[in-house]
């Protein structure tokens, strides 16, 4: 039997890591995890890998692993299914709804076909570096087909989000702290409210989302 075992991250879609993320439990049983790892990335049945030796189902479920151990650097765009997408050009543009939605479905690997779905979309002008793209309406088929997309770019893009989201919270402290010291030596008419009210809502957001990163995320 002739075994088809991915060699990049690239090779794994946003749906196969997703199926993977519900097995890979602390408490999971080690053969139905070796068992289950190769019939979702090798595309056998697990009913046939069962009757594999034991020693083959733990290389091939090794190389799988080691695969997706790997990391590549941000792309902001790909193509998936014959159509161009961007991610989103500005973060510090970004909507209210497409923040939360972010936000939300980062949280959970089972939903990060509908956060890639808010990072990348399709573009509709392009030049040289430049480009726009569709604006956000959270359409299921669009959230759908991100399911195809490879991992290795989704990967990157979450990481990617993550530390401008970071550096957003950072700015915005620094922002907030000043605007307090100034608060406190200038007459009352100039209250820490409308010294703040300048911020912009990313820097907002970057608040309530670094609240959201969990120490264990990446």
């Amino acid at each position: 039997m002739k075994i088809s075992v991915p060699t990049h991250i690239n090779d794994v879609t946003l749906a196969e890591y997703q199926k993977f993320a519900l097995i890979n439990t602390e408490n999971q049983d080690k053969e139905f995890f070796t068992f289950k790892t190769i019939e979702i990335f090798c595309d056998v049945d697990i009913a046939l890998v069962a009757k594999m030796p034991y020693e083959t189902t733990l290389e091939l479920s090794k190389e799988v692993l080691a695969v997706l151990d790997q990391t590549i650097p941000f792309t902001n765009r790909m193509t998936l299914n014959g159509i161009e997408y961007g991610f989103i050009p500005d973060l510090q543009a970004m909507s209210l709804g497409e923040f939360i939605d972010l936000e939300e479905n980062l949280s959970d690997a089972k939903n990060f076909h509908k956060a890639a779905a808010v990072m990348f979309r399709p573009i509709v002008k392009s030049y040289k570096n430049l480009y726009t793209i569709q604006g956000y309406d959270a359409d299921p088929e669009a959230i759908e087909a991100m399911k195809d997309a490879p991992m290795g770019v989704i990967a990157a893009a979450i990481v990617f989000f993550y530390g401008i989201a970071n550096e957003l919270v950072r700015d915005s402290q620094s922002s907030l702290e000043e605007s307090a010291k100034m608060a406190q030596t200038t007459l009352e008419k100039h209250s820490l409210t409308q010294n703040t009210a300048g911020l912009t809502l990313s820097m907002l957001y970057a608040q309530v989302m670094l609240q959201s990163i969990k120490p264990s995320q990446k």
